[in-house]
């Protein structure tokens, strides 16, 4: 089926490109130049064999050059399909050397005739893009063919004659002639390639757009291994040791019955949109959306090794819980509940491949720790990242996580030891961090520089500057135990007992130096 639809397509984009275009493909333009050429070639030793005092054969060069025609013909196919167009090129660029060399033989070098001879076949070597080599060997066989017609053919009379004035006339036209139709030809052919490109360029544009489309049904390194032909379409699977990521929205099922449809499909979109962009930045790949869950996983088709797809799968779900805190906060103004995430990381070897029929497939993982994922994903609290203690093993040493109570999962007979995963550890602030994310009693920072336009910071830079004024003004209004300075008398510190005694005891002297 996949050939004849090959050959179909073949033949209607040919059948395409002719009607964009507007005109065939000149195929036979060479021969047809190089016939005109020999007829020009032809009419001049003619012209020569009736004017000149002495000629003996020229007369037959005619018939000659017809059979030298012919043979190209079939030359010229023949090489086609042997050799490349550079060999063909050659070859053919020969035998009109040999052509051109036996007619100036037969015009024992008539002046005129042999420098428009030589110019006319410069003229063709330039076009042919003749290589110095190859021009060097064709002037030592012009010189050959040359000597060996002059020698037993036409007779060596005396050379570089005066040409007639007709027989100037005749040649000047012939190769006015031959070089406007090669010119002619040379601009069809910078016309036809660049409406094929134009042509292909479209049909290219068509193809990745397309290509786009369909890669938005699958996983994106998937689609391009498959484009670029380093995998085939095919019902196969392997065994690999991969990072799989589980993730919900908690309470999503009930809040879709209190929702209405239109306004469920809002944030169901924009949850997985924000969710997708951040997981195809840390190069994950997207296994499929269940309602609210999220299937991703780390180590096929591209992987950076077990411990570090281990890591960057924590990254990504670090950045996720950071963007949901964002889209909260959206969504609360917006008049929404708050919603929450819960996710489940779990490391493991997993079967990963090609299921289904040979019509109809999906790229998917099988395996214990996929479902080890899910159910750690439906353990976790709100907001929080449970890994399984395989995954802690792989990043303990640049996350914080805290051991918590072996839980029994569903499907799984022992215990699973789990972790939470807090952040990552950082001995430096980054200076030009892009999330600010801090909370406390009464106050919530959250900033995603992201976000942000270079025409917003000014307005940013004084909404933060009127916070901190008004931090300090309370700050003043307050003393050191957070009671409110409602007077005066707020102010009025108690005096140390030692500053009341020395006091007492300055008055006591004064009075008696005034009693004295």
């Amino acid at each position: 089926m996949l050939p004849v639809w090959s050959s179909r397509s073949y033949w209607r984009a040919g059948v395409s490109l002719n009607r964009v275009t507007g005109k065939q493909h000149p195929l036979h333009f060479e021969f047809i130049h190089r016939l005109i050429g020999y007829l020009m070639l032809s009419l001049t030793v003619v012209i020569y064999y009736f004017t000149a005092p002495e000629t003996n054969y020229q007369i037959y060069l005619p018939f000659a050059f017809l059979g030298i025609l012919l043979v190209s013909r079939r030359l010229e196919r023949w090489l086609k399909y042997r050799f490349d167009y550079k060999i063909k090129r050659n070859i053919l660029f020969l035998l009109d050397v040999i052509v051109v060399a036996t007619t100036l033989a037969a015009v024992h070098l008539s002046l005129t005739l042999t420098f428009l001879a030589i110019f006319g076949l410069v003229y063709t070597s330039i076009n042919n893009k003749i290589s110095f080599l190859m021009a060097s060997v064709a002037a030592l066989l012009s010189i050959i063919i040359f000597y060996f017609h002059s020698l037993f053919v036409f007779g060596t009379l005396q050379y570089f004659e005066v040409t007639s004035p007709e027989l100037t006339v005749i040649g000047l036209l012939c190769l006015i002639i031959f070089i406007n139709l090669g010119n002619y030809y040379q601009n069809q052919h910078i016309q036809k390639l660049d409406q094929q490109r134009l042509y292909y360029f479209e049909q290219m544009n068509r193809y990745i757009e397309f290509a786009n489309q369909l890669s938005r049904y699958a996983p994106l390194q998937l689609c391009q291994q498959i484009m670029n032909g380093e995998v085939e379409a095919k019902i196969e699977y392997k065994r690999k040791k991969m990072t799989i990521f589980f993730s919900d929205i908690q309470g999503f099922t009930e809040l879709s019955e209190t929702l209405i449809p239109d306004d469920l499909a809002f944030l169901l979109n924009e949850y997985l949109s924000h969710m997708t962009d951040i997981a195809k930045q840390y190069g994950a790949t997207v296994d499929k959306f269940m309602g609210d869950a999220i299937l991703i996983f780390f180590g096929d088709p591209d992987s950076q090794g077990v411990e570090q797809d281990a890591k960057t799968c924590i990254e990504m779900a670090i950045a996720m819980r950071q963007q949901m805190k964002l889209l909260r906060e959206r969504w609360k103004k917006m008049g929404y509940p708050a919603l929450h995430i819960r996710m489940g990381i779990s490391t493991g070897y997993c079967h990963v491949g090609n299921y289904g029929a040979a019509h109809r497939m999906a790229y998917t993982i099988v395996g214990r720790d996929a479902n080890l994922a899910a159910r750690l994903q439906y353990a976790a609290e709100i907001d929080e990242i449970l890994i399984a203690d395989e995954t802690y093993k792989l990043i303990r040493s640049e996350f914080l996580c805290v051991p918590k109570t072996p839980i029994y999962l569903k499907g799984f007979q022992e215990p699973v030891r789990t972790w939470q995963v807090m952040e990552k550890f950082s001995v430096h602030r980054l200076e030009h961090q892009q999330w600010f994310d801090y909370e406390y009693k009464g106050f919530h920072l959250i900033l995603n520089l992201e976000e942000i336009e270079n025409f917003e910071y000014s307005e940013l830079v004084e909404v933060l500057e009127q916070m901190i004024e008004r931090i300090r003004t309370q700050q003043k209004l307050t003393n050191s135990h957070g009671v409110a300075k409602l007077n005066l008398a707020d102010e009025i510190k108690p005096v140390e007992q030692e500053h009341v005694n020395t006091s007492n005891r300055k008055n006591f002297n004064d009075m008696k130096v005034d009693q004295f």
